[in-house]
């Protein structure tokens, strides 16, 4: 009988172990990071390194002012990212296209987010004040609010790209530029509000202190009213054998 008690007793520490090994590791979806984000970058005869750049850890991160010969300048520039989300504000761009040719915007905005709860990573964009000019005059206006990867033609100088968003197919890494610049020459591009945000990935979730313990002990409890019922009903059997 004490065999037959013992084994029981065993048996609801092993649940117990199991259902705090569960608890442990069960837990919801989680944004991995470090999320990041730069006011503006540039690659080819003229490069710039990812400017007041943000991440998880370091943010916000501002710029009063860029100013590249040639190329761009800019008003006051706000970067920030953290778990879940990241953003760029940029202020007064003015980027030279070619010589006569400007990109001009009173400000400039990208951001991305991470959803807990449906595990999705979004992104969008905006532009105030937003024109190509040629000798001063517009030649174009930049929508506001333009949906993903919009893009507009000047003619004989450059293809811009409003809202270019682009996924890691590796692991659903989102990257939301505001405004990217593709000169035909092809030797030149130009990214202005930059922000990614990293897709969900499954993270545990650590067990509160505690946790497991009542699962075990209630475990140990259902095994023990079972041994306990068992040995009542042997007693009771052997009495009615005896009378």
């Amino acid at each position: 009988m004490i065999g037959k008690v013992n084994g029981l007793v065993k048996a609801a520490a092993s649940v117990s172990l199991v259902a705090g090994a569960i608890m442990a590791t069960a837990g919801p979806a989680a944004a991995a990071g470090p999320n990041a984000s730069d006011g503006a970058a540039a690659t080819g005869v003229i490069s710039i390194d990812p400017v007041a750049q943000a991440t998880t850890g370091n943010s916000p991160v501002t710029a009063a002012t860029v100013d590249v010969a040639g190329l761009l300048t800019t008003g006051v520039i706000t970067d920030r990212a953290n778990r879940t989300t990241a953003s760029s504000d940029i202020a007064d761009v003015a980027a030279t296209l070619v010589t006569g040719t400007a990109l001009n915007a009173t400000a400039v905005t990208s951001s991305c987010a991470f959803d807990a709860d449906t595990g999705a990573v979004t992104g969008t964009s905006s532009i105030t004040g937003g024109n190509v000019t040629v000798a001063g005059v517009p030649l174009l206006t930049l929508a506001a609010n333009a949906g993903p990867n919009t893009t507009v033609d000047v003619p004989g100088v450059a293809t811009i790209t409003l809202n270019r968003q682009t996924t890691d197919p590796t692991d659903g890494t989102l990257t939301v530029d505001a405004i990217y610049v593709n000169l035909l020459s092809g030797t030149q591009t130009l990214t202005i509000g930059t922000s990614t945000c990293n897709a969900a990935r499954v993270a545990p979730v650590p067990v509160l202190p505690g946790m497991a313990l009542p699962i075990g002990l209630g475990a140990l409890g259902v095994f023990g009213l079972g041994g306990l019922g068992f040995v009542m009903t042997r007693r009771r059997r052997t009495a009615t054998a005896a009378a």
